[in-house]
């Protein structure tokens, strides 16, 4: 099942980038995509390898490429909800903190249209190939 989200995603949430999808914080991952049947992030994911170079934490980045700004770092098996998929990236949305849970994200819930995620999580991009599909 490793990998499976990466090409899941692909397949199901290909979109456009839309400038007013960024913040000072970068590009905001789109939630909604699949409709109003949906959850807004329809899947969880697990952080489940990393390449050597990367040590012992995933770097989330401020866009979908590894040229971007690195704005977090999650540890290896951190659950994210899966959001917006770009080209073998992922958008996703986690808890900022150990006091937060990831069903205080607000992603849960269907959606009448996509929209740029803005609950109280943090979110962000991470290549998806280093994402396990736990749910979804």
């Amino acid at each position: 099942m490793k990998f499976a989200a990466a090409f899941v995603f692909a397949s199901l949430s290909m979109t456009a980038v839309h400038d007013e999808d960024y913040s000072d914080a970068g590009r905001i991952p789109v939630i909604g995509l699949q409709g109003p049947d949906s959850d807004a992030c329809p899947a969880i994911g697990r952080i489940a390898m990393f390449e050597p170079k990367k040590g012992d934490f995933m770097r989330v980045y401020t866009d979908s490429s590894d040229l971007a700004p690195i704005k977090d770092q999650l540890q290896l098996s951190s659950l994210v909800w899966l959001c917006e998929a770009d080209e073998g990236w992922q958008g996703i949305v986690y808890p900022k903190n150990e006091t937060q849970d990831l069903g205080d994200c607000r992603v849960s819930a269907a959606l009448s249209d996509p929209e740029p995620y803005n609950g109280p999580c943090n979110f962000g991009w991470v290549e998806a190939k280093y994402i396990e599909l736990v749910a979804g």
